[in-house]
């Protein structure tokens, strides 16, 4: 189920784009839920009451919010690292600070349904038929921790550590099996002692990879080239 919020103070437009989303996902055979917003003070009053999504189609400019204070929401509020944010907007510039939120991508108006349709298929390439749930054992007990929370494993020796958005968990396990189970999952391996969730990249330094709570992960002389051509894989879309 994937489920989209569209947030437009234009009934029109927001009718428009349900539909053109509602068509592409019914062509992809994806199950879709949408909630449409008229307002951004009506879309943060259901983030911050709980309601989740995976991604967002937002406005840049509304009556009473902006792309700016949504995303704030999304991100600094509620600490969701996970959902995507796509804004749209009739304008072909676009305010800086709206990349500090890691857009998934900007669509302008008036829509096209083939631009719909390929951020879709996108946003499904590299995050749609994913197995969220990770299960691993520590003693004799079995665990689960959902993917979508796990900004990167650390493995020292034996011993692997899941550090999340809130939490840090170990297990005893073995890098290499990792790496086998999760590199189709958006998991990217820039040192022999890490495995990162591309999602929660902020940004690429030449030596080091900058995760969103700020954590620095290595990346490894001989892997700089096989990151780089990650880096413009997931860009692309998964090509």
């Amino acid at each position: 189920m994937l489920r989209i919020a569209l947030c437009d103070d234009e009934d029109a437009v927001c009718s428009e784009l349900e539909s053109f989303i509602m068509q592409a996902c019914k062509e992809m055979h994806i199950e879709t839920e949408i909630d449409i917003f008229s307002s951004g003070s009506n879309l943060k009053k259901h983030l911050i009451d709980g309601s989740m999504y995976n991604i967002f189609f937002l406005d840049i400019e509304l009556d009473d919010e902006s792309g700016i204070t949504i995303s704030d929401c999304i991100r600094n509020e509620i600490n969701d690292e996970s959902a995507q944010i796509v804004y749209v907007s009739g304008k072909t510039e676009y305010d800086r600070q709206l990349f500090a939120f890691r857009p998934f991508s900007f669509i302008e108006k008036p829509f096209d349904a083939a631009v719909i349709r390929t951020t879709l298929e996108k946003y499904m390439r590299i995050y749609g038929d994913k197995n969220d749930l990770f299960h691993y054992k520590y003693g004799h007990d079995t665990y689960w921790v959902n993917l979508s929370s796990v900004l990167y494993f650390k493995s020292n020796r034996k011993l692997i550590s899941i550090v999340s958005l809130s939490s840090k968990e170990e297990f005893y396990g073995t890098m290499s099996s990792l790496i086998e189970q999760l590199s189709t999952q958006g998991f990217i391996s820039p040192h022999k002692s890490y495995l990162v969730n591309y999602r929660f990249i902020k940004a690429f330094q030449a030596d080091a990879i900058i995760m969103v709570n700020g954590d620095e992960v290595p990346i490894a002389k001989g892997k700089r080239d096989e990151i780089s051509k990650l880096q413009l894989h997931f860009e692309n879309g998964g090509h």
